[in-house]
């Protein structure tokens, strides 16, 4: 280990880990990165995990890491929460499939029921009803809207009503 150690301090002398620390979005990686910085500065691990507050395990880890992959073992990896049962692939396809049947419906409305029909038809998607809502969502499709159209409305008659509904002396 105490070669993999001397490696690794030769390693982080090219960088400049407080200004990283100072420049990142990510709060983990800020961490990561100013950890580093006091390692640099000749610290002991013990001192920085007590002075960052976090365990010599994780620094460990991040020392592993940073041997193995280089500075790219430092970022934040993706893989945290659930994942979309829609592919990013084909949001713009449920976008339009959602988009036709609302055309082809009488009177224009819809339900999460029907969305729900659709995602397990179209894409073969089993989910519940809190999730096709969601993939509304994503699709910035809003569902708040006027009263729906009645098939058999004559809209001409509507605008004579209002016209003479105005019309109050």
């Amino acid at each position: 280990m105490a070669i993999k150690y001397e490696e690794f301090l030769a390693l982080i002398q090219s960088e400049d880990f407080k200004t990283l620390s100072k420049r990142d979005s990510h709060p983990r990686e800020r961490v990561r990165y100013l950890a580093f910085a006091h390692l640099k500065e000749g610290r002991s691990v013990r001192e920085v995990a007590k002075m960052l507050m976090i365990s010599r395990a994780s620094i460990y880890n991040w020392i592993a890491s940073i041997l193995t992959d280089g500075m790219i073992g430092l970022k934040e990896k993706g893989g945290r929460g659930r994942k979309s049962n829609l592919p990013t692939s084909e949001s713009e396809a449920f976008k339009k499939a959602v988009l036709e049947l609302q055309a082809s419906r009488p009177g224009g409305r819809m339900q999460g029921k029907d969305v729900l029909k659709l995602m397990e038809e179209k894409f073969g998607i089993k989910c519940c009803l809190g999730s096709a809502y969601y993939q509304l969502h994503k699709a910035q499709l809003v569902w708040i809207s006027a009263r729906s159209k009645h098939p058999k409305g004559d809209l001409k008659k509507q605008e004579a009503f209002k016209k003479t509904l105005n019309k109050k002396s």
